[in-house]
């Protein structure tokens, strides 16, 4: 199983770079775009050579739905540009958001965002940008929201199979997606239900947490990974199980926090009887109180 996350650490050196990810215990990493072509070819030569696996390089909030019809474009042109990067790079993925009527700094909730009219534009568009680019190497996916699509694993799937193109797959961050006392309580069960209806295309995930707040008006957060309820049993016993390996990116964490994320994983996976791959070098680091 593969894990990555933030480094924190400003490391110019690309040896450094690449030590301090091994450090880390990670055998994934989040992908930077290189614009020279040379450097490029060093940065993806010292990644595979340390068997460091660039996971993915994002197009967030970017809403190829926003109703302004120039901006629109230029929206759609920006996500289109940011898969030629990726796949210049060689990264798994190319994550970007659903599109969104409500675009007020980022892509935000509004009801029509679910319509039927959104959803078919969504996959059109979706088509339009993979058959410019043409990806090989990297898949075209969406994050898993609560307020843009894909809010569900049916919904993702849906979108998945109206899309029917090579260059897309699935991402899955079931936090963003538990939205409900019922998910919440049951998160497992929800998690177990993402794997059987994603699994095969699933090829990056993300690693974070879930608390419930306030048991009356059931206000459910976010925070960082073992900070929180998801059942990471679950989570980790069903990713174990698919042979692509995709890998579980930390993220939305401080570096104060990251310690205590990385020994919760660790253990979680040492209980479990799995094991990251490459943790042998991971130097542990103490949290700080």
């Amino acid at each position: 199983m593969r894990l990555g996350g933030p480094i924190f650490e400003q490391v110019d050196d690309l040896d450094e770079l690449v030590k301090a990810h091994q450090r880390l215990g990670y055998s994934a990493a989040y992908c930077k775009y290189v614009k020279d072509p040379y450097e490029r070819e060093e940065y993806k030569q010292a990644f595979q050579e340390a068997d460091i696996v660039l996971a993915e390089l994002g197009a967030y909030c970017i809403s190829i739905s926003e109703p302004d019809p120039k901006q629109r474009e230029m929206n759609i042109q920006k996500v289109i540009d940011r898969l030629c990067k990726a796949e210049e790079m060689g990264a798994k993925c190319c994550v970007m958001h659903g599109g969104s009527y409500n675009t007020d700094g980022c892509v935000q909730g509004h009801p029509d965002n679910f319509s039927e009219a959104n959803i078919e534009h969504n996959v059109r568009v979706i088509q339009r940008i993979l058959d410019e680019v043409q990806p090989v190497h990297t898949k075209l996916v969406l994050e898993t929201e609560s307020y843009v699509l894909p809010d569900s694993p049916d919904l993702y799937l849906q979108l998945f199979n109206e899309v029917n193109r090579p260059g897309f797959g699935m991402h899955l961050d079931p936090v963003n997606m538990i939205i409900s006392p019922r998910h919440f309580y049951y998160n497992g069960d929800f998690v177990r239900e993402c794997f059987a209806k994603m699994g095969p295309h699933i090829v990056s995930c993300h690693a974070k947490d879930t608390t419930l707040v306030d048991h009356a008006t059931v206000q459910i957060s976010e925070t960082f990974v073992g900070n929180g309820f998801l059942d990471y049993d679950v989570y980790l016993s069903q990713l174990m199980k698919l042979p692509s390996e995709p890998p579980l990116m930390i993220e939305h964490l401080s570096q104060q926090e990251l310690p205590r994320a990385l020994n919760y994983l660790f253990s979680k996976a040492d209980e479990l009887g799995f094991s990251f791959k490459h943790s042998e070098l991971r130097e542990e680091i103490e949290p700080k109180a």
